[in-house]
């Protein structure tokens, strides 16, 4: 119904608990408003199989930046400062990983 032919279904919609009104758009809901979508901001706006979109909305700007423009210390510290840590259950921070590697004996990291 709403998919093929574009009819909203009244009885789906959210419905805010104070004032009673039926909510047609995710970013309307109280819960949502005041939020602001960082990791999945782009998400349904760009092609994910899409390079180019991806490289329109500034895709790869700090990989670009950390490549290019910043030493390998500052780009550690922003590692750091970033409070990035591994998935792998102990939560390790990432920097402590990239600086024992910047620190390890040999020309090629």
């Amino acid at each position: 119904e709403t998919i093929i032919k574009g009819n909203i279904i009244d009885r789906l919609l959210y419905t805010d608990p104070n004032t009673g009104k039926k909510i047609t758009y995710e970013h309307e809901v109280p819960f949502y408003e005041r939020q602001n979508r960082l990791v999945f901001g782009n998400n349904g706006l760009i092609d994910p199989a899409a390079i180019d979109d991806y490289l329109a909305v500034g895709g790869y700007t700090a990989l670009s930046k950390a490549l290019f423009k910043m030493s390998p210390e500052r780009v550690i510290e922003e590692v750091k400062k970033s409070g990035l840590r591994g998935r792998g259950g102990g939560g390790f921070p990432t920097s402590v990983k990239w600086e024992s590697c910047r620190r390890a004996h040999g020309d090629t990291k």
